[in-house]
């Protein structure tokens, strides 16, 4: 039998959702741990001699007792199996700063107790040796390097050097950054070069931080990317969210590369739609298709409807342009309601949206909020980019203080 490996990556345990009630943060979390353990569990199943977590097993650098529990259990449970267990950190899960948590992972407590092999370091490539099934292999890691930026490369300059007794016959590589020709779109971050792959003395390379999965060969180097666990943004991939199963055939000979065997093992993801809404649809007839006598609220109220599943995280996109008369009558908060009662969570997106004045004439800067709205919504989208529970709380403060300045005449800073 050939030596097997499970790869996962992405896992994002603990994940937060700024506008989710707490009961649907906690189902929603669920659903996040649900996914991991499936992974473990088919590790398990499948006898896998290696357990490869590749970065962002957590969504923050401070995870939860629950989550950090969870993962215990994951990890005793794969031990007793007698599947050995290695990671590195990722983007969310890694200290930005030494000084943030110490510079430790939350990760770094399993490895202390002995139940996981971690990779904390991004400066070097650090690499274990071990033997199974008359193989000998090197597993190694770099951890996601937080003061790197757009235009480096995590991989340069990392020698993945032999073992004293020599070249193992196959050469394990993980770590965790965006790959050139598969990154995420408009991302300005560290990307590793095809040259640098192609140079590079592996003969496998695991990569996380990409959700969607991929899987290519170059310089005799096999790179596969085993993608996210769930599905975190609407249509992020074209693909069910899942983890990887690698076997690790025959080794390199006489220039050739390495043969291995891989297989994608998916599961059903949290249930995802969006509702695109035209301003067409909701401008009366003659200039649109909205008969005469219905409500554009009704129009919305009865699409949102149409989707209705309680599992489900949906989305109402509003789009195109639209009289600023028909704006002004809707009643968002009702639909919002109405969207709420059918659904595991429900929002709207009105950034599509272009206002028409009496003229026919929209800016192209689409609708503009007032001056809370844009105030609250900033703040929105600071807190859910923030990695940690205290970033949030910030975050939270300094809108609170900035109303406060609003509310009584002055001009906020």
């Amino acid at each position: 039998m050939p030596p097997r490996l499970v790869v996962t990556a992405d896992n994002h345990l603990n994940r937060y959702h700024a506008k989710m009630g707490v009961e649907r943060l906690e189902t929603r979390r669920r659903w996040l741990r649900r996914a991991f353990r499936n992974a473990v569990d088919g590790a398990i199943a499948r006898k896998a001699d290696f357990f490869l977590q590749c970065g962002d097993l957590f969504d923050t650098v401070d995870p939860r007792n629950a989550e950090r529990s969870f993962v215990a259990g994951c990890l005793a449970d794969l031990r007793d199996a007698g599947v050995t267990a290695l990671a590195v950190g990722g983007n969310h899960d890694s200290p930005r700063q030494r000084h943030e948590h110490g510079g430790f992972h939350a990760a770094d407590l399993y490895a202390r107790l002995g139940g996981l092999r971690f990779f904390s370091t991004s400066e070097q490539i650090e690499s274990d040796v071990f033997e199974r099934h008359g193989v000998r292999l090197a597993i190694g890691g770099v951890c996601w390097d937080a003061a790197s930026s757009y235009g480096q490369d995590p991989l340069a300059g990392k020698p993945f050097s032999d073992p004293p007794e020599g070249r193992p016959d196959w050469k394990v590589l993980m770590t965790h950054s965006s790959i050139e020709g598969h990154t995420f779109p408009g991302a300005f971050e560290p990307v590793i070069a095809r040259d640098t792959i192609a140079r590079l003395d592996a003969d496998v390379l695991l990569i996380g931080h990409v959700h969607a999965r991929t899987h290519f060969e170059l310089g005799g180097t096999h790179v596969l990317v085993p993608g996210a666990t769930e599905r975190m943004h609407f249509e992020e991939f074209g693909h069910d969210p899942g983890f990887l199963v690698v076997d690790l055939l025959e080794p390199a000979r006489g220039g050739r590369p390495g043969r291995l065997h891989h297989e994608w093992v998916t599961h059903s993801a949290q249930p995802r739609c969006r509702i695109k809404v035209t301003g067409l649809e909701l401008t009366p007839q003659p200039y649109g298709l909205r008969p005469p006598g219905q409500d554009p609220n009704d129009v919305l109220i009865e699409r949102v409807e149409q989707r209705r599943d309680p599992d489900c995280l949906t989305t109402l996109q509003l789009e195109g342009r639209l009289p600023r008369e028909v704006y002004s009558a809707l009643d968002l908060v009702k639909v919002q309601e109405a969207g709420a009662a059918v659904s595991f969570f429900f929002e709207m997106d009105t950034t599509l949206l272009e206002l028409e004045n009496e003229l026919g004439e929209s800016s192209a800067r689409g609708i503009r909020l007032s001056q809370l709205e844009e105030l609250h919504e900033s703040a929105r989208l600071l807190r859910d980019a923030a990695v940690s529970e205290d970033e949030r709380r910030l975050f939270t403060l300094g809108l609170d203080r900035v109303l406060t300045h609003y509310q009584l005449g002055d001009s906020p800073v």
